[in-house]
């Protein structure tokens, strides 16, 4: 008889319905349950779509909780900083719930969603063995790209380059970094921010890892490229539309998504002569964006501060072709591939070279398509597994750390 873990999981983004941040807290839930029964506490946002799922699940164990956000943030705007200080105040009601509870029939706590390793989480402060993470916050922009982000995204780069680094000084981030028994981070440059002595016991793991993978396409594909993420300076849209006016006129691109700068895009493309072969389509439901990466010749990913892959790992799974600015988060997935003859990693350089080099990829992949090359299954990450691990070795690390024995000595995947 396989006994199970009882675990605490801290998820403001949790949702079956999206993908982003909300598909990576949803991932690693989904994954935990082949092990252990979670509380899991969820922001608001999120309560209806983990009410349709539970509904047409009543065979799952995993307990829901829904933490309102303070009545204060109301009052808040949700712009990008508005939503960031709604969620601290979330986390600090959600920490003071988790405390509430009879802590010691758990075995484990893990932060799951929207962290970064310059921010505090209640669940280092638990008394419970501590997954923290995957973390990220350590990206920032390639310097050879700065010139081409614009006055509002070098600006927003600045700012958020000072406001991370005195966010990381905080006493209540160094008692996280204290009390994490199993750091988890996003990337190489988020490992490379930490603290030598949380360095050492932190382990490189991205997100996209846990991301649930739609079955892949088998049919053929167009001769469109897609890119699918919000029109900011940070995904880069305007890299994708730069390289369409170095590539053939069979090619076309388009663009899902929006956000502040889609007009300037249009711009752009009208002044490229480029705007016959760019469709903006707006936002766009999830299972629509999934279509079109199946039925694509490639997918564009150009974000220049990319922490995480679940969009990349969505496409991938799905068998599309994928063309990736190598930086960041979006690096470590695309080099995880076991197939290189379906991903093209583009060296951040100067706007121009690297539009080329897109452009290059962006052709290849249509001509492929157009002559109806077949595309391989790309393998999928055991996320079951994965979060097996990361919980058994918390909890041993929690073990030596303090001589208490574990109610359960071995994690198993039933």
């Amino acid at each position: 008889m396989i006994t199970r873990l009882n675990g605490i999981v801290i998820a403001y983004a949790c949702d079956p319905r999206t993908g982003s941040e909300p598909a990576a807290g949803w991932g690693i839930v989904r994954s935990l349950a082949s092990f252990a029964d979670c509380v899991v506490l969820v922001g608001p946002e999120h309560a209806e779509g983990l009410r349709e799922w539970q509904a047409a699940h009543p065979e799952d164990t995993t307990r829901f909780v829904v933490v309102k956000e303070p009545a204060w943030t109301g009052f808040v705007p949700r712009t990008r900083t508005g939503r960031f200080v709604t969620y601290l105040g979330w986390l600090s009601r959600a920490g003071r719930y988790a405390r509430s509870m009879d802590l010691h029939r758990f075995d484990f706590a893990w932060h799951a969603a929207y962290a970064a390793y310059w921010l505090p989480t209640p669940a280092a402060s638990l008394g419970l063995p501590c997954v923290w993470g995957p973390v990220g916050g350590g990206v920032t922009a390639p310097r050879a790209l700065w010139p081409a982000l614009g006055l509002r995204g070098l600006v927003g780069e600045l700012v958020d380059c000072v406001a991370v680094r005195l966010m990381a000084c905080l006493p209540p981030t160094r008692r996280t970094w204290r009390g994490a028994t199993m750091p988890l981070v996003q990337n190489p440059q988020t490992l490379a921010r930490l603290p030598e002595s949380l360095r050492r016991r932190a382990v490189v793991l991205n997100h996209a890892v846990f991301a649930e993978i739609a079955a892949p396409w088998t049919g053929p594909r167009g001769r469109t490229v897609v890119f699918a993420g919000r029109l900011e300076a940070r995904k880069a849209p305007w890299l994708a539309i730069r390289a369409l006016a170095y590539a053939p006129a069979h090619v076309h691109l388009l663009m899902i998504g929006d956000g502040p700068d889609r007009r300037r895009l249009a711009a752009l493309a009208r002044r490229l002569g480029v705007e016959p072969r760019v469709t903006f389509a707006g936002q766009l439901a999830r299972p629509a964006v999934l279509q079109a990466w199946k039925t694509a010749a490639a997918a564009v990913f150009t974000g220049v501060r990319e922490e995480g892959g679940i969009a990349l790992a969505e496409a991938i799974g799905s068998g599309t072709p994928v063309i990736v600015l190598a930086h960041g988060g979006a690096r470590t997935v695309a080099e995880s591939l076991a197939d290189p003859s379906r991903v093209s990693l583009i060296e951040p350089q100067s706007a121009d070279v690297t539009a080329r080099a897109i452009a290059a990829a962006m052709t290849r992949f249509v001509n492929a398509a157009r002559a109806g090359d077949a595309v391989a299954r790309e393998r999928q990450w055991d996320s079951a597994t994965e979060a097996a691990t990361m919980a058994a070795s918390a909890m041993a690390r929690h073990r030596e750390a303090t001589g208490k024995a574990d109610r359960i000595e071995q994690v198993t995947c039933a």
